[in-house]
């Protein structure tokens, strides 16, 4: 299990941020940011949505290590979000397919392809009704 401040570490070098720079978008001093990073200081709610938000993670990201981004849909009309949906759970289930062949087993193979099929039909028909 990753700790908080770990996970704080990780993702602001990922960012290529300093403690310093870090601190400064946060309005926080760079000891307060190695203190969250050595687990011996907890941010507070409001610290912790701005990490959320300058690192574009969920807030579970941080606190409970899940790898889930967040997409900015702001200025986007709603069926555009409808099929940026639609794109990311076709990808997912082709993600799904590419691992079931790395896995080399025919069985789940075949019921994931029918699944693919029955995906993309969906999902032309969708598209077909955004227009």
């Amino acid at each position: 299990m990753i700790l908080f401040g770990s996970k704080i570490k990780e993702l602001r070098k990922q960012n290529r941020y300093t403690q310093l720079e870090l601190a400064t978008l946060l309005g926080v001093t760079k000891s307060t940011i190695a203190s969250y990073e050595n687990d011996s200081r907890q941010p507070s709610y409001e610290v912790l949505v701005k990490l959320a938000d300058i690192f574009h993670v969920s807030i579970d990201t941080i606190l409970l290590n899940r790898s889930s981004n967040i997409l900015e849909i702001d200025h986007l009309k709603e069926e555009q979000i409808k099929i940026l949906k639609m794109l990311i759970e076709t990808f997912q289930k082709s993600n799904l397919i590419d691992d079931a062949i790395d896995m080399d087993s025919t069985a789940l193979i075949d019921m994931m392809l029918k699944f693919k099929k029955l995906s993309d039909i969906e999902t032309k028909n969708a598209l077909k009704n955004l227009k």
